[in-house]
């Protein structure tokens, strides 16, 4: 344990060897009750900051409650629980859903940072004298002369900036991610297993929180769209021509090429998902492959902007990251130029610039 706090301090130090100053003792994290939220509460802590731990009731879940208070119990924190269900229905629920009604496939934990978290942690800390902010997210926030920038974690498997590229200088500036060094869950885990060895063992969450454990195609069927539009349509080619029956077009996403019961000497695959007709529109694997993407709703992080050229950009966390140009439209909106066809990038989901592993901003990928 003192090897481990040790190695993975709170200083948030620039590569450059300076150092964030952060003038404020008082910081108000996130508590999910969950390993990473419990370790960075633990490490700033330690680091001599008065935590207060903030859990939002999203979903009226007990157990997500109890086991933060159980961790605000153990560190001897202030711990507050804010009701907040109506706004998360609100703010992240209706609009998944409405995106998905329009053939989207929006990205809910996009929504709920943006929308949620971040903007209520803000306004928590504005009303708690002005404190810092934290989360258990994994990336870095590096200080450069007057500018905060947002950077990917140093490790690949945890990072989540692609998550984050819509905070601005403001939050960046009084924001804190004490888990930016840590090469490993293992590492985290280590850093609560004596203080909460229950917790340490627990599963990793995975999936959408307000999605049952029946599952995503159940959801979209009952709550999305409803009982009339999941009976079975056609699949079509791209001119129209009918090919076949299909049981529900909440069984079928972008890119999809198993499962569609269709015979064919060609490999297909779903490149359109139209909820007004009950279609599912399918076409050769290759017509999925797009050179140029429009992207609305644009926030780019940096003072400087964002530059024409000489940025990578991905379509989704996991995504391989590509070399492109950027067409500015207006100051939301702009279409990319991939300099190699990208695959499925999927409407609604989130297309985020970097420049090495800082990231520039991003956008909602839309129909042009």
């Amino acid at each position: 344990m003192k090897y481990l706090t040790e190695a993975f301090n709170l200083e948030l130090k620039l590569n450059s060897e300076k150092e964030i100053n952060v003038k404020k003792k008082k910081v108000i994290i996130g508590l999910s009750g969950g390993i990473d939220s419990a370790a960075s509460a633990y490490l700033l802590k330690n680091e001599g900051y008065e935590v207060i731990g903030v859990t939002f009731n999203f979903l009226d879940a007990e157990n997500t409650i109890n086991a933060a208070g159980l961790v605000a119990e153990k560190l001897k924190i202030e711990h507050h629980v804010l009701a907040v269900q109506k706004q998360f229905k609100e703010k992240v629920v209706d609009p998944f859903i409405a995106g998905y009604q329009q053939g989207e496939t929006p990205n809910p934990c996009m929504l709920c940072n943006q929308n949620m978290k971040f903007k209520l942690l803000g306004e928590f800390a504005a009303a708690n004298g002005d404190a810092m902010i934290a989360t258990g997210h994994y990336a870095e926030i590096r200080k450069y002369k007057n500018e905060y920038q947002l950077w990917a974690s140093p490790n690949p498997n945890k990072d989540q900036s692609y998550f984050l590229y819509h905070l601005d200088q403001e939050r960046l500036g009084r924001l804190l991610f004490p888990l930016n060094r840590f090469e490993s869950k293992a590492a985290v885990r280590e850093i609560i297993l004596d203080l909460l060895p229950e917790l340490s063992r627990g599963k990793e969450s995975q999936g959408i929180c307000f999605i049952p454990k029946k599952g995503h195609g159940l959801f979209l069927k009952d709550a999305v769209f409803g009982n009339n539009p999941t009976a079975p349509g056609n699949f079509v080619d791209i001119t129209g021509k009918i090919l076949g029956r299909h049981p529900g077009i909440h069984q079928f996403t972008l890119g999809q090429t198993r499962g569609l019961g269709i015979n064919s000497d060609q490999r297909l695959a779903v490149v359109e998902v139209i909820p007004a007709t009950n279609t599912v529109v399918l076409d050769e694997e290759q017509a999925l492959y797009q050179s140029c993407i429009f992207v609305d709703e644009l926030i780019i992080q940096s003072p400087k902007g964002l530059p024409e050229t000489g940025f990578t950009f991905k379509t989704c966390r996991w995504g391989h990251e590509y070399e492109g140009r950027i067409e500015r439209i207006s100051r939301t909106q702009a279409i990319v130029h991939s300099h190699v066809p990208v695959r499925a990038p999927a409407l609604g989901q989130a297309l985020v610039f970097y420049q090495g592993r800082q990231v520039l901003g991003g956008g909602i990928i839309k129909r042009f």
